[in-house]
């Protein structure tokens, strides 16, 4: 009996050890893949890149893996519209690129990407997969809240939390506050950034509005209204001179917008001209001429785009040649132009601009009243802090100073550039650039520049102030920190517009792509310059960047037009169809900037001009509908017919000229038939959807229009 009492211990431990051993689970083998994907990829839209990795087991890059495996589940490869098959791996990695250049596409096609799935160190990750609608939804509930509340800020910031609950899966609180701490916090800091651009923007906006708070309490600006006044006689005259200094400022657009807005907006206030009708000449002598001008921060820009292009496709050419051949195909910002000279010279308006107009020759009210004026500062004339003596100086000396140190920078910075290129050159061997105005510009800093000599200027307007005696020290000081603090909301308008385009992007909800893939086929090479127009305006519209979109844009659309002129044996860098194509490009890009209300630009015109911001979009749109229809039907389809662009923009310029003089109204009889009419300024801004409440802004849209009031007939005391 003991013999078994001592067995069944025995087998009793053993089977109770089998069970601990059972309980065990196995090792799991480590994956012998790692998968790198966009974070977001939006259903039958082409993602940027996929990486595929063959590890070792201890999960280090093995290098000696250079075939295929068994199966990769998730991912299509597009080429020429042809499904094909996936490339063998190169030294342990797999690297899957979208290339619109030569019509080569990845798509994700699965929620989660499987290398090898029979395996048990199967490499695997999900994938976040959307509809390309919700792709589109921010920009669009951007613009339809806008337009419904009439409110911008509140548009934008309901467009961001829509986007940043898509990228939560859902979650409405994360997205809440994914909206603050991720997007907007990102376009201020710009985490990993090299060159803090937004940053710099910011500050050389508000250095730019301390400028001019001290010009206007110091008499500056009274003085140049008082001086510029001789030579504009009429309301003409004002807007003619604000479209001369915009060509005059050629050089980069943000400097053109802030410049010209904040010099001109006394003189056209005096003149009654609206807000919105300054922002709209403004904002289009900005990007239009710097981007057709040969010289300036454009040129670089858009001329790399078309080497890029151009050598993608094995093409040589002098590029800068290209550039200068496309110029007479940009019939957008060309025909603007001549748009906004005619509207200047001969006085006629219509749609929305025009009733700014009446309202503003009729009751004095250069904004609509309850508006927000994005650069308005509390009134100084109402504190008394005027400055006794109107010194023409006391505006002189800042802005020469901008101007001129901005110049001065932007030959600087880029010929230190060109230096450091060149020696970096001259090591690998390469050719040398050439140091000439051209190349030093392509090269420059301007957002540095800008910072610099916005700042260095607004410091010349509290010396010229002070040792003049228009104003002490303490008051200078203290007009510069109220110029600066009331160009907040043209600041938060525009780090709220970067986060709506930051979360339209590439690395997020791709809209840009979007759109493309939707507007993208196969087509006649005689409707590529309609149709690339058309898709980079679409595309600039919705994220509000021209340069984005060159950049998206470009190579697609030339590796497209080449492929199609290929079979026709016409495919030369400089062909007509091919320089249509670039145009087209360059041109929606400026066309589709204009009417976006989360452009970057559109928001410097608007605060320059001291105009709110949705309403100077409103009223700008039908003029940049009007001018952008011409450039189609005038312009881009019959120049992809073989008609030359130097008979077709006299065409369009007389189209545009007819517009305006058979369907434009003068503004100043309008405003004289409402007068004579009896109308109030309360029932007139009530039937054209402004604020019930009559009142007079005049008085406070700039800290020295009491004083100009006064004084407007006193001479001006010379520096």
């Amino acid at each position: 009996m003991a013999a078994i009492h001592s067995f069944l211990i025995i087998l009793t431990s053993f089977l109770g050890q089998a069970e601990k051993i059972s309980d065990v689970p196995l090792k799991k083998e480590p994956a012998r893949y790692a998968i790198e994907a966009p974070d977001v990829v939006v259903v039958g839209v082409p993602v940027s890149k996929v990486t595929i990795r063959a590890l070792n087991v201890n999960g280090s890059l093995d290098t000696t893996f250079s075939g295929h495996p068994q199966q990769i589940i998730g991912i299509d490869l597009w080429i020429d519209e042809v499904d094909t098959a996936l490339p063998p791996f190169k030294d342990g990695i797999l690297e899957l690129k979208t290339d619109l250049a030569k019509n080569q596409k990845v798509f994700v096609t699965s929620d989660t990407i499987v290398v090898d799935p029979d395996i048990r160190g199967a490499g695997a990750l999900e994938v976040y997969r959307i509809s390309r609608w919700l792709s589109l939804l921010p920009p669009i509930v951007a613009v339809v809240l806008a337009v419904w509340f009439r409110n911008i800020i509140l548009a934008l910031l309901v467009s961001i939390w829509c986007g940043a609950v898509i990228l939560a899966h859902g979650n409405l609180f994360l997205g809440f506050v994914h909206t603050l701490d991720t997007f907007v916090i990102h376009e201020i800091v710009e985490p990993g950034s090299t060159d803090n651009s937004h940053m710099m923007i910011i500050l050389f906006t508000m250095f730019l509005g301390a400028m001019v708070g001290v010009m206007s309490v110091g008499g500056g600006t009274a003085a140049l209204v008082n001086r510029l006044s001789q030579y504009a006689t009429k309301r003409e005259h004002s807007q003619l001179m604000t479209w001369f200094l915009g060509l005059v400022v050629f050089f980069d657009d943000y400097a053109n917008s802030l410049l010209v807005g904040s010099s001109m907006r006394p003189l056209t206030d005096r003149m009654k001209v609206s807000r919105e009708k300054l922002a709209f000449l403004v904002d289009s002598t900005a990007a239009p001429v710097s981007g057709i001008a040969i010289i300036s921060t454009w040129v670089g820009v858009e001329i790399g785009y078309i080497a890029d292009s151009y050598a993608s496709l094995g093409m040589a050419e002098d590029y800068y040649t290209t550039f200068l051949y496309s110029l007479p195909y940009r019939f957008y910002p060309l025909q603007l132009l001549a748009f906004v000279w005619l509207v200047a010279y001969l006085g006629h308006d219509f749609g929305p601009m025009l009733k700014a107009e009446v309202r503003t020759i009729a009751f004095n009210q250069v904004m609509r009243p309850g508006r927000f004026n994005i650069v308005e500062a509390e009134s100084s004339a109402e504190k008394g802090e005027l400055a006794h003596r109107q010194l023409l100086r006391n505006a002189l000396i800042p802005l020469s100073v901008l101007l001129g140190l901005a110049m001065i920078g932007l030959w600087w910075t880029g010929t230190i550039e060109i230096e450091r290129l060149n020696l970096e050159r001259l090591h690998q061997g390469e050719l040398l650039l050439e140091k000439n105005l051209r190349t030093i510009l392509e090269h420059a800093s301007p957002n540095r520049v800008l910072l610099i000599s916005s700042f260095l200027a607004s410091i010349a307007a509290v010396a010229s102030c002070s040792f003049s005696k228009s104003l002490s020290l303490n008051e200078c000081v203290e007009a510069w920190s109220v110029g600066a603090k009331s160009m907040f909301l043209a600041i938060l308008i525009l780090v709220l517009a970067w986060s709506v385009a930051t979360v339209c992007d590439e690395d997020h909800l791709n809209t840009a792509g979007v759109l493309v893939e939707m507007l993208s086929g196969h087509l006649s090479p005689n409707w590529m310059p309609t149709i690339t127009f058309l898709l980079a305006a679409a595309v600039s519209f919705a994220t509000g960047s021209s340069w984005s979109t060159m950049g998206l844009i470009m190579p697609l659309s030339i590796s497209v037009t080449y492929s199609l002129l290929v079979p026709l044996n016409e495919a030369e860098p400089n062909h007509h169809l091919m320089l249509g194509t670039i145009g087209g490009v360059l041109a929606g890009a400026i066309f589709g900037d204009h009417c976006s209300p989360i452009s970057d630009t559109t928001v410097l015109s608007s605060a320059a001009s001291g105009s709110d911001h949705l309403d100077h979009v409103l009223t700008q749109m039908p003029y940049a509908m009007t001018v952008a229809v011409v450039s189609v039907v005038f312009g881009y389809i019959p120049v992809g017919f073989g008609i030359q662009p130097y008979i077709l923009l006299p065409v369009g310029l007389i189209v545009l000229f007819l517009i305006l003089q058979f369907y434009g109204r003068s503004a100043e009889a309008e405003a004289e038939a409402i007068l004579e009419a009896g109308v109030t300024a309360e029932e007139y801004n009530r039937s054209n959807g402004g604020e019930s409440e009559e009142k007079d802004i005049t008085d406070k849209v700039d800290p020295a229009s009491e004083d100009q009031k006064e004084s407007a007939e006193e001479p001006v005391e010379e520096a």
